[in-house]
Parts: structure tokens; sequence; C-alpha cells
């Protein structure tokens, strides 16, 4: 395992370097995880507070095949913003 600096309050990576984490814990902005997965890219990590753990997107997965799901997740994403705000024009315009 190895120790990973989260940011508090979202959870999101900070930091892998123990000058600059250990500072922000001292700050308050940022906790320690000593239980931070090796060899995991930490745009796949967050924090997890209820469980004091942290929590891998994409487990299991190689750093490829995390980013391809990544990819086709933002684009599913805004697929469903697109038509949500063109469902929405159409009310608006049937109310018209």
């Amino acid at each position: 395992m190895a120790t990973y600096y989260f940011k508090v309050g979202t959870g999101e990576p900070f930091t892998d370097k123990t000058d600059a984490g250990d500072d922000a814990v001292a700050k308050g902005l940022a906790v320690k995880a000593d239980n931070a997965p090796d060899n995991v890219e930490s745009w796949r990590m967050t924090y997890n507070f209820s469980t004091n753990s942290v929590d891998v997107r994409f487990e299991g997965d190689d750093e490829a095949t995390a980013q391809t799901k990544k990819l086709a997740a933002e684009e599913a994403a805004m697929t469903a913003d697109k038509e949500a705000d063109t469902a929405r024009a159409a009310a608006a315009k049937a109310d018209a």
C-alpha cells in the first residue's frame, strides 16, 4: 500500500508528496491515507470519509481499460445532458 493525501470535503486526490501532504494535513486541508493502492493513477482514487479508505474507479482494470471506460462514461453523460436540454427546450416551446 502507498501513502496518498486527499482533499478534505471532496476526497479528491491532493498529492503523494510527503512534505506538501503533511503541511496540508497540518492546515486541515487534506487527510492522509496509508491504504492507497500502489500503481494506480491518482485520477482513479477518491477518499471515502464514511469508511476511511480509498475507493478506486474501475477497480481491477488496467489503466488503458480504465481510460476507455472513463471516456465512455463522459460521452454518455454528455449525451444525456444534451437530450435533457432538448427535452426542456421542447417543453418550454410547448408551454409558450
